[in-house]
């Protein structure tokens, strides 16, 4: 299974929100059109390689949201290797969190289907009643190929969440946990410290994400030039 944990990550923006008065147009404004550069570096910040992402046009069909996502390979001289095409689906009312799993997706699958499975889940921004905002617990299933066969899936868990006001821009710190499985069997469990910087309005600008041996990637955001 090459890659499973690949990840694309971008995090997710609200359709239904009352607490910061989003609605769904800003929403297709984040996601649709966008260009998201990752890059990967060791713990000495040495770079490894690049991954750029091409986010098409959101599609509904039979009351779900559909999205495809090019995805561009690069090694650590920027030569291109690999380049795939990806196609996301959800529903309406979860498609808020499809941000969230790009990072956590394998390119080489064709077809995956995103599910909450947070029995309380309404908005991605949704405070509890101390005022902190809620974990979120999600589901991808690939649907497609023969990890789909064997019934592959990954639970990601985004939990600690906490929101800083800075001077222009809002800083959200989380933890991420990353479990793999196939045929019901858990292969790989990763964990990641994640730092996030979006507009006043929410909308993303960068993430951060480091894992426990100091490694990390990064993730910017830009318009597709193509869009």
């Amino acid at each position: 299974m090459r890659n499973i944990l690949f990840v694309l990550l971008m995090f997710p923006i609200i359709i239904q929100t009352k607490v910061y008065g989003q609605d769904k147009e800003m929403f297709i404004e984040q996601i649709a059109g966008k260009k998201i550069v990752r890059e990967n570096f060791d713990k000495n910040e040495k770079r490894q390689g690049k991954q750029i992402f091409l986010i098409g046009e959101l599609k509904t069909n039979e009351g779900t949201y559909s999205v495809d996502v090019i995805t561009e390979l690069y090694d650590e001289n920027d030569k291109l290797k690999e380049k795939y095409t990806t196609s996301y689906r959800c529903n309406p009312k979860e498609f808020d969190v499809l941000l969230n799993v790009f990072p956590f997706t394998n390119p080489d699958n064709t077809k995956i289907k995103v599910d909450v499975t947070s029995d309380d889940f309404q908005e991605l921004y949704e405070l509890d009643h101390e005022g902190q905002l809620k974990d979120i617990h999600l589901k991808m299933s690939v649907e497609s190929g023969v990890l789909n066969f064997f019934g592959s899936k990954s639970i990601i868990t985004l939990k600690d969440r906490k929101k800083k006001l800075l001077n222009t821009s809002i800083e959200i710190d989380s933890k991420a946990v990353i479990k793999a499985y196939m045929m019901g069997i858990r292969l790989k469990t990763i964990n990641y410290t994640i730092e996030e910087y979006l507009t006043e309005k929410f909308m993303l600008q960068s993430q951060k994400f480091t894992e426990a041996d100091g490694s990390f990637f990064t993730m910017t955001y830009s318009q597709n030039p193509e869009e």
